[in-house]
């Protein structure tokens, strides 16, 4: 086919063109010939071993010679490619026992999709518009359409679909702010035709609609979200969308609801250098410790680091970034899940499997390695499990290191696992092999068997400390973000901390909700009074029994949502605060608002119940309480629902 640009489409169905030759799903002599080119294209340059290729093309239907049978597709494939010369072999290259794609010689259109994704991340709104118009011009679709049912397409499918869903949605938004409300509206209305749960799309449709002066078709499409929602899921449309849908109804200006792209929004004004959005902040003593712990590991003495900390402050994010700096080691990473804690080995098979790319291709040798991995059992139902597992998995991290295994959330690992681990740490002496992993500190319990692993570096992660957020130049960045790290990447994504990207909002809103309704009702009170808040005046809003409120707010300082101050409470981290009071809708935070008027005032009446002058707020004059809890002093009707109802 000449020494032209050989250009692939992935998105539809496979189809290769070089000058005005053109090759489809039928001109690859074969079914067969034409899956393992489409696999070797997935592995976007990676080596795929014949055996993994096999597995892939037959799973356990092999034929008598599978080898002999990938060398006759692979040579017919070559020749399809490029009849003349050595073109064929340059790109179905052959390597010790596998083959892979020279995708570096071709223009791949998966590669063009990412890289204008990417672009458009760093681009300014009409560029970015731009990007995402064109990715999605790319995305003409599904991945390999004439493979549909075919296991080896259908992860990356889910990836990219959901990766065109992000285009769309984003080239919504970047329409609506570059003034094309049109096109807004078009591409929020395609993600609804592929996700009609998606509420940012409802939303994007939403200012779309009233910013053209159709009012009354952006009420309907809340509605139909609403309607979705509860007839589909059982839930309500999120505070976002509902205030959205107040505001439209309350004929807001329209320039102020428009989405504001991450593109366009201000970068922080720090004095000296600013950091990108995805260095990491602070935590240098943190990482210099864990690699050097892991460098002592990859020449050969035993090393297993352990990560303690809350949820959110950072441990995965500073894995990640020891991780990026040992580019030419294997890494197999995984994550343990609460659901899969009473399955043996789950974390340890899947960190495995994460770093061979699937099954590795020592089972001939290795044979107790299905031990471990248990879909191989169901390959060899014969097969009798063995106490040599374990070996067996030590035996294949000396044939491939160096090797580094990371297993996130250790706190929800099965005793298997965690056997497995402090087994390996032991029998590996002498081998670069490391393995390193992550914990909520709140969630280890002394009984649980992770505390006996004995880790050679253990690091017990706290927020960030003011001195280490002070470069970045945001005024009250530790007063509102505590110093945890997600919250601080959101800080910075805005410029300030006067806003919050509604995913992380949702985050904060979980995990308050997952501490329970008595829990949840408690904050949502609490969100709307002054620091420090008494138990007292949250049992009289709540009508609830003040000891029962009190053991309560001792669990969630326990919790680390809440802190002490004397006799008094507040929240750890205003941030939370704010997220909590700006979740309730205006008319419920007015009903709110009035009921902690009432209770403060009941208090206020009583001396005999305040058991001290720190409660600021409860003793303050009356008008300094109506300024700290709103305006609205009128009774509460009777029959009103009260916090949380």
């Amino acid at each position: 086919m000449g020494r032209h640009i050989l250009n692939i489409r992935l998105f539809g169905a496979i189809e290769l063109r070089v000058g005005s030759k053109r090759l489809g799903a039928r001109d690859f002599g074969g079914v067969k010939p034409k899956q393992v080119l489409e696999i070797l294209l997935l592995a976007r340059g990676r080596p795929v071993s014949k055996h993994r290729l096999a597995d892939m093309l037959w799973g356990e239907a092999l034929p008598q010679n599978p080898s002999g049978s990938l060398e006759t597709y692979v040579s017919v494939l070559r020749r399809r490619l490029a009849p003349e010369g050595r073109r064929g072999h340059e790109l179905v290259v052959t390597e010790t026992d596998a083959y892979r794609f020279a995708v570096e010689q071709v223009d791949l259109d998966l590669d063009r999709f990412d890289g204008l994704l990417a672009k458009a991340a760093e681009s300014d709104v009409r560029s970015a518009r731009r990007c995402l118009e064109a990715a999605l011009a790319l995305a003409r679709g599904e991945l390999i359409e004439d493979e549909p049912y075919a296991e080896w397409v259908l992860d990356l499918r889910d990836v990219y679909r959901d990766r065109v869903l992000q285009a769309m949605l984003g080239a919504a938004e970047t329409a609506l702010a570059d003034d094309d409300d049109p096109a807004g509206l078009a591409h929020a209305q395609a993600v609804i035709s592929k996700d009609r749960f998606n509420e940012r799309a409802y939303r994007t449709a939403m200012v779309a609609y009233y910013a053209l002066g159709r009012q009354h078709e952006a009420l309907a499409t809340f509605e139909r979200c609403r309607s979705v929602l509860a007839d589909e899921l059982e839930v309500e449309p999120m505070p976002e969308t509902q205030a959205l849908h107040s505001a439209i109804r309350r004929q807001v200006d329209p320039r102020e609801l428009r989405p504001v792209p991450l593109q366009k929004r201000a970068a922080p004004k720090a004095p000296g250098r600013a950091p990108k959005a995805s260095e990491l902040i602070g935590r240098s003593a943190e990482l210099a410790e864990i690699e050097e712990a892991i460098r002592r590991a990859l020449a050969g003495t035993p090393s297993l680091v352990l990560i303690e900390g809350e949820v959110g402050v950072g441990k995965s994010r500073l894995l990640a970034e020891a991780e990026r700096r040992f580019p030419s080691v294997l890494v197999g990473r995984s994550r343990c899940l609460e659901l899969e804690r009473d399955l043996s080995y789950v974390p340890l098979a899947m960190a495995l499997r994460d770093a061979f790319g699937g099954a590795p291709d020592d089972l001939d040798e290795l044979p107790a390695l299905r031990n471990i991995l248990p879909e191989l059992q169901l390959a060899n139902p014969a097969f009798e499990p063995r106490v040599s597992g374990l070996e067996s998995v030590v035996e294949l991290i000396r044939r491939h290191a160096p090797l580094v295994l990371v297993i996130d959330d250790m706190h929800w690992a099965d005793r298997a696992t965690v056997a497995a681990i402090g087994y390996l740490k032991r029998r590996c002496q002498g081998v670069p092999f490391a393995f390193v992993g992550t914990a909520r500190s709140n969630e280890l319990s002394p009984e649980l068997s992770l505390r006996r692993l004995e880790p050679t570096l253990r690091i017990q992660l706290e927020p960030l400390q003011p001195a280490e957020l002070e470069p970045l130049g945001i005024p009250d960045l530790y007063e509102k973000t505590g110093g945890y790290p997600s919250f601080v990447v959101a800080a910075l994504s805005l410029g300030s901390t006067k806003g919050l990207p509604s995913d992380l909002a949702e985050t904060i809103i979980a995990r308050c909700r997952s501490e329970g309704p008595f829990a949840y009702r408690i904050l949502a009170a609490a969100s709307v009074l002054g620091a420090p808040f008494a138990p007292e005046v949250l049992a009289a809003m709540l009508d609830d029994d003040p000891g029962r409120v009190t053991e309560e707010l001792e669990r969630l300082w326990d919790r680390r949502l809440v802190q002490m101050d004397g006799p008094g409470f507040m929240f750890r981290y205003e941030l939370v605060r704010e997220v909590l009071c700006r979740s309730m809708s205006p008319t419920r935070r007015r009903l709110v608002r009035r009921r902690a008027l009432e209770a403060l005032e009941a208090q206020s009446a009583d001396p005999s119940e305040v058991e001290d002058d720190k409660f600021a707020v409860v003793n303050a004059p009356v008008r300094d309480r109506r300024q700290r809890v709103g305006d609205n002093r009128h009774p509460r009707p009777k029959g009103e629902l009260g916090v949380g109802a």
